[in-house]
Formats: structure tokens, C-alpha cells, sequence
């Protein structure tokens, strides 16, 4: 009997001995490259340890032993050009595809017991109310798309949604320019947080596309080979599920370029709909591509050699396309949204910023970057944006959070109401809940764009107009990011064939996961009611550090550095007047998860620090107090200890509100400094915060919609931003703006959950 229990608990881990030996080669793939492999390997305190590998080959061997799924299978394809040889015979390529099989990785996926509570495999329609008015749109399974595909499958079937994903990448750096065309598969019944995880390997690789530089073609029909060449790999590559009834290509995600490839349309036309090229500026219903009066047109072309329909559509003449034959799709409503090419980095950064350039002037838009209050997370541009040499989308969703705020007052009316209705439009195709009412507030926003579009220059956006529809079909758009395939990257090694690279690559994403019969549940359509309420107050913990950074300080100090000149008279109503206290210079404050906007739980950060003259080789610290949202007195979980002043003591007694939740009752203010009581007065045993107050949240502009706050005479985490005339102020600097300012904006961008709040 033990010796089956040993010989058991050895086959969980082989062909490794045991789960030490396993987390070993765990760390040694993950972390080591193979010379500094072999040291560690050779090493004698390793090799008495009785590990049965002694170098990295010996070691790469019981790898290649591990189950990888289903395997690699390559396909020969022979190209023929259209030079003659010699020989007189025209010249033929031979290419390599490499796939797997997408049935088995489905079965893979579907089978995966660590997928086991994160799937669906059923439609729902999910509300905010019991009458079913306001409909969300999250996963996959709550879009329009799946429900009307299982209307057109036998009653107790299962669809399988195919997500597919394709990037061009080098395979290797170091020998040669080998390059192949990556292609990805997931399906919709996984939950897309999880897909969306690189480390949960919801995403398979299933396939090397063959890219080739087609020197067997002359040069100008070399572009419309590589055409032909794609759509015939992806057709060899797709074909089992052409054969297949419920695994369905629900989705497929790429850049422009590549989805008008996949459309087999030209880069002037959209490979949605069936719009004039002159007309990609204007608002209007167009009539959406047909898979068959698509392909219809191919085929005529082929015929006949000329078409008028082919060249008013701008096709090309790739009469064979992958998607011809796949059941129960549309390719054209495949093509998802593309937010980080068409939105961050197309309309926003290529057109929107250097149209505003332009308009306000560089060096004024430097100095408006530069004197930007700081926030948590949020990039500060120091040198502004003009030096900046290469952008990535990061730097792109960090203009946009303070933009609206820089522009306000330093641009007329009517070009603001521009930068407003698109930027609206770009935060609300992040949000990762939609509803109904968040859809109509984004049509709205495209339809007031339309609306003052007149006063640019040209602003070609056509894009923009399928992202509600898509949604409704597919879900959120956060789903089908074109950024997740870039970052399913593996090492490879250099040198060797091809062939052994493709191999090694995939070895490098073995993982090994539990296998079990997939249950099949019946697919009738399920009704959900969701309360949502976005914007409550939900009750947040703080944490500080263990020791004070700032010990025994003195009450001048305190009043002098910090700024709090009201502090002395605060503690008079609460305790007997000390002068030695315990300051922190940070508090860290817990905010909860959001189903909206998809963040995690997390901690923002809180700081109140003084300036600090330069010393030696230091640098001098400019004072930094930021800004928060604090429940206002009259609100019933106030935990506030001094009131009825500009001036105020908050207690942190586990009430302070989630920084990026904003509900009724809460005020804008300043933290000044975040201490506790001495010990001999340490009756109250909770920090506490002298804040001064900014006004309440009343007054909004009209134009960019955000509020508009002073420093309060009477007297949450907000970012409040100075109004500037249409020149900022020279005498403006990062350490000051916030005493030299007499009005300040409420940066209602600054991150979704805020946006969401405020709007």
C-alpha cells in the first residue's frame, strides 16, 4: 500500500521526483538562462543534493518530457511565383506552417479544471432592475451575439465562442531575421478578467503563419501574394473548424492594417461597413459588409477580371478567403475594437494633442504639464510633452487624466467642447461594465463631437461609430484588447534552424494542468437582475508605516512646514496642548474592488511632507500635500473631531471613505499633516489628519463639465487642477500653484472610477 502511495505522489510530479525537485525546475526555466544554468548545475552542494540532471542539457531533456498539450504539426506550403527560372519553369518558395490542432486546444481550454468557475457556457441577459430596462454588457456570454447564434443551434448545445488574436514577431534575435505571424486562440467562455492574465494561460498559441519576402514574385505583385499567402495558412490553419459546428469564431483581434487584410478590403476603406472614403468624417448609418455580397464580389471578379463593385468597394483580389466556408460567423462584425491604435493613440495623441498643439502653442502646453498638481500613479511630464521621443499607450492615458484640466481657460469655448466630447468618448469605451445608460452617454459624446467637428482642420474618426454596436454584440471592449497579444511573448534561444526555434518556443510554455470530461449544460437563456451602484460609499482601512519617519516634533515645526497655522487652536478643543508629536509622511488608504471599471482591491497613497532644503548631494524636496475627498459633517459615518472651520482634525478611525468613490456629503481638502498623539495623551488611539477645506462640489463649468472649487473660508482622493487664464502664469510652479491659485478644477478624468462619479 505505501508503495503505491509513493509511486503515486511521484507520477503527480515526473518526470521530476518529487515537488521539490518540480518548484526547482520551475525557478530554473523561469529565472536562468542556460550558461549561468550549467554553473548553478555543477555546483556541489547541488549535485549532493541527488537531483538527476547536472547540466542544462540533461536538464532541457526531462523538460522536454513534460506533457505539452496538443502537439506541433507542420504543414508544407508551395508557393508559385510568377518569375521564370532558368529552366524556364516559374520560380516556387517552399514555407512552413506550423500548427496545432484548434479543436484539441479548445477541448484543452474547455477541459482545464483551474477554468472550472470562471466559465459560462450559456447566454444570459443581465439588469440593473427588475424590469429589465437597463441592460449590462460585461462578458462575452451578456452580448447580443451569443444569444442569437444559439437561437440558430439545436436545442442543448454548447456554443464555443473563438476569440483569435495575430501579431507579426521576431522569433529570433541573434540569428538572422527570422520572423513569424503569431496567431492566438481563446474562447468567450472564459471569464475575460482571466483571459486577460497572461499567467493563467487562457491563451493559446496555436499557430506560426509563414512570412516571407515572396522573391519568387516581381515586386508589384509581391504585396497581393503575402494577401493570397495569409488567408490560404489561416484557411489550412482554421480548417477544423469548418467542420465543426459549436466551436464559432466569435471575435477575431488585430490591429487596422491586419483587419482590413482579414476583410480583404484596402486601407482607405472600413472594413466594417460599406462608407465612401470622402464620407469617413460624417455621422451616418451606413450599410454594414455582407460576407456574401462580399464574396460574391470576389467571385465575379474572378470571372469577369473587372468589377464596378469591387472598385467602389476597394477590395482585393483575394478570391480564396479564410472565412469563407467557417459556419454561423460574420467576419466583418469579428473585428473588435482596437482602443489602444484607434483611441489613445490615433485620435487622441495623433490628431486631438498636436491639433491643440497647435492652437495653444508648445511652449504654453509645456508650462501647463509642468505645473500640474501631482497624484498618486499619475506620470508628471517635468520637461512637459514636446521632449518626449518615443510615446507607448501609458504615456498616451496619462495626458489624457489631466488634459481637459489643462486646456480649460487656455482655449475658447467651442474648442473645448471638442476635447471634451472625445475624451468622454475614450473613458467610456474603457469602462468594463457598460449599460445601457453608459452607451447612450457615450453616443452622446460622439454626436456632440459631430456636432462642433466644424472647427478643426480634418478629423477623420470613422472608427469610432461601431464601438456601441460592438459592444452590445460582443461585451465591453477591455475584452479584446490588442495589447494582450503583445505581451504573450516567449523567450527563444539563438541559433538553430527554424524549425528548433518554433519547438523551443513552445517548450518554454509547457504548463501542466488537470484534465476532465467537459459536463454539458443546457443552453437555455438566463435571466440575471444586478443591483449595480457604482458610486456608494464603501468604508476603506488606512495603514501607515511601523516608526514615524518624523519623531517628537515640535508644534512650530509642524505649523511652520506643514502649513496646518490652525493647528494649536484645534487641539485646544480636544486635548491639553503638547509640543512633541509622531508625524508620518505617507498614509496608505484601502480602497475595494470595482465591478465597473475592473480594478482590484488596492491601496492609494496619501502624502503630507514638508519641504526639504538641499544638503550635500541631495536635491531639494519641494513641500507635497495632496488633496482628498472627506466626508462632510452633516454625513451620518463622519468620524470628523473639530468642525466649523477652514480648518479641520479628521479621525482615521477605519471610517475614511474609498478615495476613488465618491458618494453624496463629500468635500474636496488639503492634507496638511497626518500624526497621532503623544503617549502620555494617547486617550484616542487612531491617527489623526489636519485638513483644510476647499468648497463644496456646486459649481460646474459649463463647457468642460468639471467643478470648480476654492480654498474655503468657513471651514475625498481628488486631484484639483488650477485655472489659468489663456496664459498660465509665469510665477506658477508644481510646489506653489495650489497656495498661488485662487479657483481650481476637480479633475473629473483622473481615473474612471472619478469620471464615472462626477459625470
Amino acid at each position: 500500500m505505501e508503495a503505491v502511495e509513493t509511486a503515486n505522489e511521484q507520477s503527480k510530479w515526473a518526470p521530476f521526483q518529487n515537488e521539490g525537485k518540480w518548484e526547482l525546475a520551475c525557478f530554473l526555466m523561469k529565472n536562468v538562462g542556460q550558461t549561468k544554468m550549467d554553473e548553478f548545475l555543477k555546483l556541489d552542494i547541488v549535485q549532493k543534493s541527488g537531483i538527476s540532471f547536472d547540466n542544462a542539457h540533461s536538464f532541457l531533456k526531462y523538460v522536454d518530457r513534460l506533457c505539452t498539450g496538443p502537439g506541433w504539426m507542420c504543414e508544407m506550403i508551395d508557393v508559385e511565383g510568377d518569375i521564370m527560372a532558368e529552366d524556364g519553369t516559374l520560380r516556387h518558395e517552399h514555407l512552413e506552417l506550423w500548427w496545432h490542432d484548434p479543436i484539441e486546444c479548445i477541448q484543452e481550454l474547455m477541459g482545464n479544471l483551474a477554468f472550472w468557475d470562471v466559465m459560462s457556457y450559456m447566454p444570459e441577459h443581465a439588469y440593473t432592475d427588475a424590469n429589465g430596462e437597463n441592460h449590462i454588457y460585461d462578458e462575452m456570454w451578456m452580448g447580443n451575439w451569443w444569444q442569437d447564434v444559439q437561437t440558430k443551434l439545436p436545442d442543448g448545445a454548447v456554443v464555443a465562442p473563438v476569440i483569435l488574436s495575430s501579431d507579426k514577431t521576431t522569433l529570433s534575435q541573434f540569428s538572422g531575421d527570422k520572423k513569424a505571424w503569431l496567431v492566438y486562440l481563446t474562447i468567450g467562455n472564459i471569464s475575460k478578467d482571466v483571459r486577460q492574465q497572461v499567467s493563467a494561460h487562457a491563451t493559446m498559441l496555436i499557430g506560426y503563419l509563414p512570412v516571407s519576402k515572396l522573391k519568387c514574385f516581381q515586386k508589384k505583385s509581391q504585396s497581393l501574394a503575402g494577401y493570397h499567402l495569409f488567408h490560404h495558412a489561416i484557411s489550412l490553419l482554421l480548417c477544423p473548424l469548418a467542420d465543426a459546428v459549436h466551436p464559432i469564431l466569435a471575435a477575431y483581434i488585430t490591429d487596422f492594417p491586419e483587419q482590413c487584410l482579414v476583410a480583404c478590403n484596402k486601407e482607405s476603406q472600413c472594413p466594417h461597413c460599406l462608407v465612401q472614403s470622402n464620407k469617413h468624417g460624417d455621422l451616418e448609418e451606413c450599410v454594414s459588409c455582407s460576407m456574401a455580397d462580399t464574396y460574391k464580389t470576389l467571385q465575379h471578379m474572378r470571372k469577369n477580371k473587372q468589377s464596378r463593385k469591387f472598385d467602389t468597394e476597394d477590395l482585393h483580389a483575394v478570391f480564396d478567403p479564410f472565412w469563407k466556408e467557417l459556419p454561423f460567423m460574420d467576419i466583418f462584425t469579428c473585428l473588435t475594437p482596437n482602443i489602444l491604435h484607434q483611441l489613445h493613440k490615433g485620435v487622441f495623441h495623433d490628431h486631438l494633442v498636436q491639433w491643440c498643439i497647435s492652437i495653444v502653442g508648445e511652449k504654453e502646453v509645456d508650462a501647463c504639464f509642468q505645473a500640474m498638481t501631482q497624484y498618486p500613479a499619475l506620470c508628471h511630464f517635468k520637461k512637459g510633452i514636446s521632449s518626449v521621443s518615443q510615446w507607448t499607450g501609458t504615456e498616451h492615458k496619462e495626458m489624457q487624466r489631466v488634459f481637459i484640466s489643462l486646456l480649460a481657460s487656455a482655449v475658447e469655448d467651442h474648442i473645448l467642447v471638442v476635447v471634451h466630447s472625445l475624451l468622454d468618448f475614450i473613458y467610456y469605451a474603457q469602462v468594463q461594465q457598460h449599460m445601457d445608460t453608459t452607451l447612450a452617454a457615450m453616443e452622446e459624446s460622439l454626436k456632440t463631437f459631430h456636432d462642433h467637428k466644424h472647427v478643426l482642420v480634418e478629423l477623420e474618426i470613422h472608427s469610432m461609430q461601431h464601438y456601441i454596436s460592438s459592444i452590445r454584440a460582443l461585451g465591453s471592449a477591455d475584452g479584446y484588447n490588442t495589447k494582450r497579444p503583445c505581451t504573450i511573448r516567449v523567450p527563444t534561444w539563438p541559433g538553430g534552424t527554424l524549425m528548433l526555434t518554433l519547438l523551443r518556443m513552445d517548450l518554454w510554455m509547457v504548463t501542466v494542468t488537470l484534465r476532465c470530461h467537459v459536463c454539458v449544460f443546457s443552453a437555455s437563456e438566463t435571466i440575471v437582475v444586478i443591483n449595480t451602484a457604482p458610486c456608494l460609499a464603501v468604508k476603506a482601512h488606512y495603514k501607515v508605516a511601523k516608526t514615524p519617519p518624523q519623531c517628537q516634533l515640535p508644534v512650530d515645526h509642524i505649523e511652520c512646514d506643514y502649513g496646518a497655522f490652525e493647528f494649536i487652536p484645534m487641539l485646544k478643543c480636544f486635548l491639553a496642548l503638547s509640543d512633541r508629536f509622531n508625524v508620518y509622511n505617507h498614509m496608505y488608504v484601502e480602497t475595494g474592488p470595482s465591478i465597473i471599471t475592473g480594478h482590484s482591491q488596492s491601496f492609494q497613497k496619501i502624502r503630507a511632507l514638508p519641504y526639504v532644503a538641499a544638503r550635500g548631494h541631495k536635491k531639494e524636496t519641494p513641500a507635497r500635500f495632496d488633496i482628498v475627498f472627506i466626508l462632510d459633517e452633516g454625513h451620518p459615518h463622519t468620524d470628523t473631531i473639530i468642525l466649523n472651520s477652514a480648518c479641520i482634525l479628521i479621525s482615521c478611525h477605519g471610517d475614511m471613505i474609498a478615495l476613488t468613490i465618491l458618494s453624496q456629503g463629500m468635500k474636496p481638502a488639503q492634507v496638511h499633516i497626518v500624526f497621532k498623539l503623544p503617549e502620555h495623551l494617547r486617550t484616542y488611539p487612531h491617527l489623526l489628519v489636519y485638513v483644510e477645506w476647499f468648497t463644496t462640489l456646486q459649481h460646474q463649468d459649463p463647457v468642460s463639465s468639471l467643478y470648480i472649487v476654492s480654498h474655503s473660508t468657513q471651514n475625498h482622493r481628488c486631484n484639483a487642477s488650477a485655472r489659468c487664464r489663456k496664459e498660465i502664469s509665469k510665477d506658477w510652479a508644481l510646489a506653489d500653484v495650489l497656495e498661488k491659485a485662487s479657483s481650481f478644477y476637480i479633475n473629473s478624468y483622473i481615473d474612471l472610477d472619478t469620471f464615472l462619479a462626477l459625470e
